[in-house]
């Protein structure tokens, strides 16, 4: 009987067990089957992003400024090399490098010794090809060919491959691509089976994007740029060239500089865009925009005399002087030689405050041209008419109390240069899908607004040019080529008071005066030599450029080439016969 019961209950005890194994199994098979299938697949299959390749940046002709190209940092672990005496020589022979050139800094002790940077593929191949197992191989993306040409244009990238800067920043949504994903299969130690790779989802490279830069210019630039630091070892230096007719920023560079490729260069004061960030008082170039109000509302003409009062002018209770003295002065000559008073009086009796205000605003003086969003572009100052004191009628005409960047100045000129348009400046010329070459977006030149008849432009534009014939410009000769241009130095406000030893030296000029090809402004913060005067500093400089662009540009001649020096003749002594 005990035998029979414990049957029984090892029969029940077994058929409960199968139930409950077969429940299970329903349970899992069936009935949470998707769950389970998902928890195996995340097991064993692991999510792996494929980075897109980002978009190239071009010049306006195609030539590349920015493009993702990955080289390698090789290092050698000492400790890992054996028989150094044959195997360094095979190293140098991989890398082309001199022989006993690595030999001569081997150290046996260092496990992390930089001997080549910036890699190729070809060459890493060789090096694997040894198969010496020392070597460590750093990839990383080289960007920037042209190292700091065109920084502050360009910008860089960060860590997450996003733009932090520049055009870069600009332009990141299209430079970026999107991201694929592939599933990987892997094993017990998480290591991939290639074999059993899923489908993946392409990534979607990037969009190249074309400037309006021009890289030849921009070397005119960068030249220039690297002049002024070294003749006058300024606090800092911008230019701008620009084509007025489209708001196209043909060449654009700063000082401090920096190289995109080199992070111990970024520097806050090296990587700052001086064009727009810095706010500065322009002097004696804002003069052009007092005297096209005169002209557009028909106040003056360029022969309405004004009488200059020799030199010193009381006003509001403040002294106003020249540098020279002069009486009555026609108003094309008031600009020629830049008389302080002369443009003091000329907005005091025929231009008036609401008017000089409305001008500046509508010149784009006091907002941000938006050439590059949210990358600290300064909108400059121009205070209400509610906060102008009585003396501020006399001073903002000259350039005084009223803050500008070098881009909203180039901007003004331009539409002297133009015909009166005030023109958006801008550096994207296209948008194209690297895949196809199919333009994706074009950017248009974009009018903001007519400012001035061009009557009067035009005769801001003949004004300025005798600027350059017989006033402070004189002696800045482009050699073939008539130009219109302006010269500044406008003192810097430093402690409550202007200061007579720190200047801001400027020259803004176009080319040629009818139809003009170009605006150009050199702007230099500080020179510290013994010349400060815009015309001294910055005007050889606009020179020097102008003569470079017509040939890059191809702007014909409209004057008469000066004549070649005649060679020397024999040098005859005391007893050679002369000629009869």
């Amino acid at each position: 009987m005990q035998h029979r019961t414990r049957a029984i209950w090892i029969v029940v005890f077994l058929a409960i067990g199968y139930t409950v194994i077969s429940f299970n199994l329903i349970q899992i098979q069936l009935v949470e089957h998707d769950k389970f299938w998902r928890m195996a697949i995340e097991n064993h299959l692991h999510p792996e992003t494929i980075p897109p390749k980002r978009g190239a940046i071009l010049d306006c002709e195609g030539n590349i400024l920015a493009q993702t190209h990955l080289v390698y940092d090789v290092r050698l672990d000492g400790q890992k090399l054996d028989h150094p005496d044959l195997n360094l020589p095979k190293l140098e022979e991989a890398l082309l490098a001199p022989a006993g050139s690595l030999a001569a800094a081997f150290d046996p002790h260092n496990r992390y010794q930089l001997i080549a940077q910036n890699v190729e593929d070809a060459t890493v191949t060789r090096l694997r090809d040894l198969n010496l197992g020392c070597l460590i191989f750093e990839p990383r993306d080289e960007r920037y060919p042209n190292n700091e040409l065109a920084a502050h244009v360009l910008g860089f990238i960060g860590d997450n491959g996003h733009g932090l800067a520049g055009m870069e920043k600009e332009m990141d949504k299209v430079l970026t691509g999107v991201p694929g994903e592939r599933w990987v299969e892997q094993d017990a130690k998480r290591k991939e089976i290639a074999g059993y790779q899923t489908q993946a989802t392409p990534a979607i490279d990037g969009d190249d994007v074309t400037l309006t830069i021009n890289m030849a210019i921009q070397h005119v630039v960068e030249d220039a740029l690297d002049q002024i630091v070294q003749n006058d070892q300024p606090n800092g230096a911008c230019i701008i060239v620009m084509d007025p007719h489209t708001g196209a920023i043909l060449g654009m560079g700063s000082r401090p500089t920096y190289d995109p490729n080199d992070r111990q260069t970024y520097a806050p004061d090296a990587v700052r865009n001086r064009c727009i960030t810095d706010m500065v008082e322009p002097g004696s170039i804002f003069k052009i925009i007092t005297l096209a109000a005169a002209l557009n509302e028909g106040a003056v003409n360029l022969q309405t005399p004004v009488f200059c009062e020799n030199g010193s002018f009381l006003y509001a209770g403040k002294t106003l002087h020249d540098d020279e003295p002069n009486g009555w002065l026609p108003v094309e000559e008031v600009l020629a030689k830049s008389s302080n008073i002369g443009f003091a009086k000329i907005a005091l009796n025929y231009v008036h405050e609401d008017n000089l205000y409305n001008y500046a605003r509508a010149f784009g003086i006091g907002q941000k041209t938006g050439i590059l969003h949210n990358q600290d572009e300064s909108a400059g100052l121009l205070r209400p008419l509610t906060k102008w004191s009585a003396l501020s009628i006399t001073r903002i005409p000259i350039g005084q109390e009223v803050g500008v960047t070098a881009m909203q100045v180039a901007t003004a000129m331009s539409v002297i240069a133009n015909g009166g348009k005030l023109v958006a400046p801008h550096l994207a010329l296209k948008v194209t899908d690297p895949a196809t070459g199919r333009t994706v977006q074009l950017f248009q030149p974009r009018v903001i607004r007519q400012v001035i008849a061009s009557d009067a432009a035009e005769d801001v534009a003949q004004a300025l040019h005798q600027v350059t014939v017989d006033g402070t410009a004189k002696d800045i000769h482009v050699p073939g080529h008539s130009f219109a241009g302006k010269t500044g130095t406008a003192q810097k406000f430093v402690d409550g008071a202007y200061s007579h030893t720190k200047f801001v030296s400027s020259f803004i000029g176009f080319m040629p005066v009818e139809n003009p090809a170009f605006v150009a402004l050199v702007m230099v913060d500080e020179p510290h030599t013994t010349k400060y005067y815009g015309a001294e500093v910055s005007g050889p400089v606009f020179a020097s450029m102008a003569e470079q662009l017509a040939q890059i540009m191809n702007i014909p001649a409209d004057l008469p080439l000066p004549a070649p020096a005649p060679a020397p003749g024999p040098v005859l002594s005391a007893n050679t016969p002369s000629n009869p």
